[in-house]
Order: C-alpha cells, then structure tokens, then sequence
C-alpha cells in the first residue's frame, strides 16, 4: 500500500454522507505504524516542495542495522571504517541539492581505498574486490530502496557498473601509488 492508496481510502471513509457525522478508521495493513497517524501534524509544503526527503524519514523508521561480517572486517584489517550508511549519505546528498548519484561514487572510493590499503599488489586488490560481492549488493539494494521504484534490470546493471567502477578505479590508485614509490 502507497502513502497515496493511504490517502485515498481516508478520504473516502471521511465523505459527508446524510446521516454520517462520524467514521471509524480500522488499520489492517499496519499503514498507520508505516505512515504516521492521520492527524499528526504535516508541513504539506515542504512535503510537495521534497518528496524525497519525506519518503527518507518513513524510510527511516523501518530501516534494519548491517553488520558487516567477521570474516569481512579480518580481511580489511588496515581500514579503519568498512562500513558505509547508504541511507544517510543518500539524505546527505539529497538535504544539500546534490546529485544522488554521489552516494555510489562516494562508496566506490570507500572499497577501493579498502582494497588497496589491504593489498600488497594489483591483483592481490582485484581479489579483494571479490570478497565484497554481498557488500557491494547490500549497498546497491540500499541505494535502490532510497530512490524508491526501481527495476531488478535496473539494480544488476548498477551492479555489473559498481564492479566495473571499482575495478578501474583500484587499477587508478595502484598505478598512481607505484609511481609515487618510483619517484620517492
């Protein structure tokens, strides 16, 4: 059920009809729970002007913690952070006028840098990138949910591009950090 399917049927149990002076609302999708009471009170401006960021906080409400597992965080011993908040970098982008496509970019340099501090060479960092397959589709499933009504085409081929990305930008700093070791 949608916010507006929610709408909807309030307002066609709260018609004025001859001899209705009251209606009862009886909440069997939990839309209540989803979408906030009835009559709360709602800035309806700032909620046409930023749909977004409206359908960000009943986001939040529902959101599950991700714990990055053991094995994962062993083989990233020198990263000081593995984990990122696609949800918060996503409202980040958002609340400041950014594009949202910021947030991959943004997590794309984060596992990079991962792989590349753990790695002694190249192809040990391509390896690495292996390791972060259910990471990689955590986040993009994330990312998904946060910009709302998405393909399945449309999540694999963010996928195949986060990979691609990765990669090239993992082959980026490796030949950089090499040159820098040749010129020192």
């Amino acid at each position: 059920t949608s916010l507006t399917l929610f709408h909807q049927m309030i307002g066609r149990g709260a018609r004025r009809l001859p001899g209705k002076n009251t209606f009862s609302i009886i909440d069997l999708g939990n839309n209540n729970e989803r979408f906030g009471d009835w009559d709360s009170e709602l800035d309806w401006k700032h909620i046409f002007d930023h749909p977004e960021i409206y359908h960000q906080s009943l986001q939040l409400a529902e959101r599950d913690t991700h714990i990055i597992p053991l094995e994962m965080r062993s083989a990233f011993a020198n990263s000081l952070e593995v984990a990122f908040d696609v949800v918060s970098a996503y409202q980040h982008t958002v609340e400041n006028g950014l594009k949202a496509k910021l947030v991959i970019r943004d997590s794309i340099r984060q596992h990079a840098l991962m792989c590349v501090d753990n790695a002694s060479d190249e192809a040990q960092a391509m390896e690495l990138i292996a390791s972060l397959d259910k990471e990689i589709d955590y986040r993009i499933k994330q990312y998904g949910k946060c910009l709302g009504k998405v393909t399945r085409d449309y999540l694999k081929w963010l996928g195949e591009d986060y990979r691609s990305r990765l990669k090239k930008l993992v082959h980026r700093i490796q030949a950089k950090r090499r040159l820098m070791a040749v010129a020192s």
